[in-house]
């Protein structure tokens, strides 16, 4: 059911995730259409357009300055088109540290699991489908 190629594409896509975190256009391009996302915070957009607007929002605001690593644990293969991917996501707080000691902007953790659910669209590129973070408290 899996492929080599398959699995190089699928980790090439999380590196793209992470690489373009902080650049919309080619972000939005590794989604698909109907895409859905729920952030380490709890927040959950649906499809790629509210996607676009939640992103957007971010980057204009302190929360640029927050970035992810992220390390794939897992690839398995539900379906030859489709793929559950679990990363260890590890976050970086660059913020201000004014902003950073405000509680109200205090982040949920600096570390979770970051699971995608990913697909192999026609034209033969994978994309995230799903995206669910969960913070993982000390």
């Amino acid at each position: 059911m899996e492929s080599n190629e398959d699995v190089a594409a699928i980790r090439r896509l999380v590196a793209d995730a992470e690489a373009h975190q902080n650049d919309l256009d080619p972000f939005l391009a590794l989604h698909t259409a109907d895409t859905a996302i729920v952030n380490i915070a709890g927040r959950r957009v649906a499809g790629r357009d509210a996607l676009a607007e939640a992103m957007k929002a971010a980057l204009e605001s302190p929360l640029a300055d927050v970035i992810t690593r992220t390390e794939v644990a897992d690839i398995r293969f539900v379906g030859p088109d489709v793929a559950i991917v679990a990363s260890m996501k590890r976050v970086f707080d660059g913020r201000d540290p004014k902003v950073r000691e405000d509680p109200r902007a205090a982040l949920p953790s600096a570390s979770g699991w970051l699971t995608y659910v990913v697909v192999k669209e026609e034209d033969g590129a994978w994309r995230i489908a799903s995206a669910q973070t969960t913070p993982i408290r000390a």
